[in-house]
């Protein structure tokens, strides 16, 4: 019979989670300022302060998920 021993130690997730996490991040920057950009174009003020704080939903809600985390 084999034995078999667990080669993982935790370490491997974590900087996996924080490398995509980090792309996750800056892909949102990226996607909700050229929103914000435009929806201010078109909307003005308005439109750029709902897009940022559809920006800050998105990111508390992800973080409390677990899509995001920094650990």
């Amino acid at each position: 019979m084999a034995i078999v021993n667990p080669i993982g130690t935790g370490q491997i997730d974590r900087v996996e989670g924080s490398g995509a996490s980090l792309v996750i991040l800056i892909a949102m920057i990226i996607l909700f300022g050229a929103a914000a950009y435009f929806t201010g174009r078109l909307y003005g003020k308005a439109g750029m302060i709902a897009i940022i704080a559809g920006f800050f939903v998105v990111l508390v809600g992800l973080l409390a998920l677990g899509g995001i985390s920094f650990s």
